[in-house]
């Protein structure tokens, strides 16, 4: 594992997955993410590639050829390595193996950086083509944050400005009918995730604001380029996973091909695509 921090927080990594795995808040002394818990949700903060949700088909149809994958990839279960560290920041990298060709058939490169502010903390997920053909993929980020969403009823998300959704999802699987609906706000309530996570579109360069039953400011989530954006927790638990997301789950009549997924990025061979989070935490939350 890794560790930084600066006056106000204390931020720890670890190599396997690449997970953020502790938000330390000093002047709060508040863990800000949620911790594993296998009843409910045995991770904190993971990373998703090539692919974002369930496939439908246990995998995915590439240059003829089935490639067999796991819900949410592959790379929560890579090894990353330290490319730089300071005292506030750092940076990871991970590559493409042997092993992970078998599975998705490009060579590729995901560098992670984490740095702390006053405020918070700024993640970015960069995906790199390192292959001479272009590279399919979703990625995405699944954050969990400590949050007594169910301890206590009427919280709120707010989206700034307003995105399409909600769009809910049906045994891991989401259709969208094509709706254009807009929403700027969204209640939390202990049925929210019944059937499971809860999708929005039209995501890009969005604040996303989670509030108090009293309207107390609890976090601002702010994503770059990512089109997607997945709300999820348990029934009953303190959890609320906010997902900035490349990609979504599959539609329930997918085809398994990979032209025809929703949401797949194709970057050229040579180039690289980064998203960016922003986290902020109020002080007094």
């Amino acid at each position: 594992m890794w560790t930084v921090e600066n006056e106000h927080f204390t931020a720890t990594v670890r190599a396997s997955g690449g997970e953020l795995v502790s938000l330390w808040h000093k002047q709060m002394r508040t863990e800000r993410l949620w911790q594993p818990q296998a009843a409910v949700w045995n991770h904190t903060a993971t990373q998703l590639f090539p692919v974002v949700g369930r496939l439908i088909h246990d995998g995915l149809w590439l240059d003829g050829q089935f490639w067999p994958l796991p819900a949410h990839g592959f790379l929560r279960e890579q090894t990353f390595y330290c490319v730089e560290q300071s005292p506030d920041r750092l940076t990871l990298e991970a590559c493409s193996t042997p092993q992970a060709r078998k599975q998705w058939p490009r060579r590729w490169r995901v560098r992670l950086a984490f740095a702390l502010d006053a405020c918070g903390l700024t993640f970015q997920q960069t995906v790199i083509n390192e292959d001479s053909r272009t590279l399919p993929y979703s990625a995405g980020w699944h954050p969990g944050f400590a949050l007594p969403v169910a301890s206590r009823s009427g919280w709120w998300v707010e989206f700034s400005p307003a995105v399409t959704g909600p769009f809910f999802t049906d045994n891991r699987t989401l259709k969208t009918d094509g709706s254009q609906r807009c929403v700027a706000r969204f209640a939390l309530t202990g049925t929210s995730f019944a059937a499971g996570a809860v999708y929005f579109g039209d995501c890009q360069h969005r604040v996303i604001r989670v509030r108090a039953p009293d309207g107390t400011l609890a976090l601002t989530l702010e994503t770059g380029e990512q089109p997607w954006l997945a709300l999820w927790g348990v029934p009953g638990a303190d959890l609320l996973c906010i997902e900035p997301l490349a990609g979504t789950t599959d539609a329930p009549d997918a085809d398994g091909q990979t032209v025809n997924k929703r949401g797949m990025q194709h970057l050229p061979a040579g180039e690289s695509q980064t998203f960016t989070v922003r986290l902020r935490f109020a002080v007094d939350a």
